[in-house]
C-alpha cells in the first residue's frame, strides 16, 4: 500500500503540466480533465474532473458574506479492459485531490469529501469519488460556507 502523501506527490508531480493552477491569478469557472492509470489500483482507470466555479454569497443569520471559488475534483474509475465503472480505493482519490490543491495547500487547508455523490446531480454513482475546497478571491483557502451547503461536505484531515 503506497502512503497517501507519497501518492499524491507522485501524481503531482507526473502531472503537474495538466493541472490548474490557482494562484495565477482571479479565478474564472474552468474544467480540466485528466485520464490517467491508477497508481494504487490495479486495471483500472481514473477519469480526473476538476472544475472551478466562482461564487459570492451574502450573510445568513450568523453567517458572513463570501464570495471566491468553489473547486471540486471528482475521480471516475473504470476497468481498463472492460470501461465499466469499478469501486476504487478512497487513498487514491484523496491523493488526487491533494495533488489538485498543493500549490495552496498549507497544512490546514480544508478539504472536503463529498463521497461517491455526483456534485452536479446530488445522486449516488457507483465508481465515483468526490472532493472539493474553497478559496477566497485572494486565493486563500477557506472553511466550505454554509450558505453554499446543498450536499453533505466531510472535512478530512491533514495528511499529518
Amino acid at each position: 500500500m503506497i502512503d497517501r502523501a507519497v501518492l499524491a506527490a507522485r501524481i503531482r508531480q507526473a502531472h503537474l503540466a495538466a493541472l490548474p493552477s490557482f494562484t495565477a491569478g482571479p479565478l474564472d469557472e474552468s474544467t480540466t480533465i485528466v485520464v490517467a492509470q491508477a497508481l494504487a489500483t490495479e486495471d483500472a482507470t481514473l477519469t480526473v474532473t476538476v472544475s472551478s466555479s466562482r461564487f459570492d454569497v451574502g450573510p445568513r443569520g450568523w453567517d458572513l458574506a463570501a464570495a471566491g471559488t468553489a473547486v471540486t475534483v471528482t475521480v471516475t474509475c473504470t476497468d481498463t479492459e472492460s470501461g465499466a465503472r469499478r469501486h476504487v480505493q478512497l487513498r487514491e482519490p484523496e491523493a488526487w485531490a491533494r495533488a489538485v490543491i498543493a500549490e495552496v495547500d498549507d497544512g490546514t487547508t480544508r478539504v472536503y469529501l463529498l463521497g461517491g455523490i455526483d456534485p452536479e446531480t446530488g445522486q449516488p454513482e457507483r465508481g465515483l469519488v468526490a472532493y472539493r475546497f474553497f478559496l477566497a478571491e485572494d486565493a486563500t483557502p477557506i472553511r466550505v460556507p454554509p450558505q453554499l451547503l446543498t450536499t453533505p461536505h466531510y472535512w478530512i484531515g491533514p495528511l499529518d
